[in-house]
């Protein structure tokens, strides 16, 4: 099973309003872990949805489908933001990854979207 079959979606409750939705999970890293470096790398999702919510189950199962994930961390967080782009089409979506000291956030909308109000209430990383 490709694993962007495994993030199922259901329908937008009311698409007119703009609101967020975060869902995290682990990916297992492919390396053993040592004493200094954690087992696994922390994913966070942030999205606005447009017609799509994604399932928390479902985005639970893509997560373990990366496993074992050989390769970076920046690659790791553009593949997930890649897959829920194309999967769930979110107004704006934003992915952190994260292991030990090392962070990586992306993000994509769609153009011309914005939501200045709801930016300005969000929780800063």
């Amino acid at each position: 099973m490709h694993r962007r079959e495994r993030l199922l979606t259901t329908s937008n409750p009311d698409a007119r309003h703009d609101y967020l939705v975060r869902l995290s999970g682990d990916v297992l890293a492919s390396d053993t872990p040592t004493n200094d470096a954690p087992a696994g790398i922390r994913i966070e999702l942030r999205y606005v949805p447009d017609h799509l919510l994604l399932d928390p189950v479902g985005f639970s199962a893509y997560l373990a489908a990366f496993t074992p994930f050989a390769s970076t961390l920046e690659a790791l967080a553009l593949s997930i933001l890649d897959d829920i782009s194309n999967e769930a089409v979110p107004r704006w979506a934003e992915v952190r990854a994260e292991q030990a000291a090392h962070r990586v956030i992306v993000e994509e909308r769609q153009p011309d979207w914005d939501n200045p109000h709801l930016f300005t209430r969000m929780e800063r990383y």
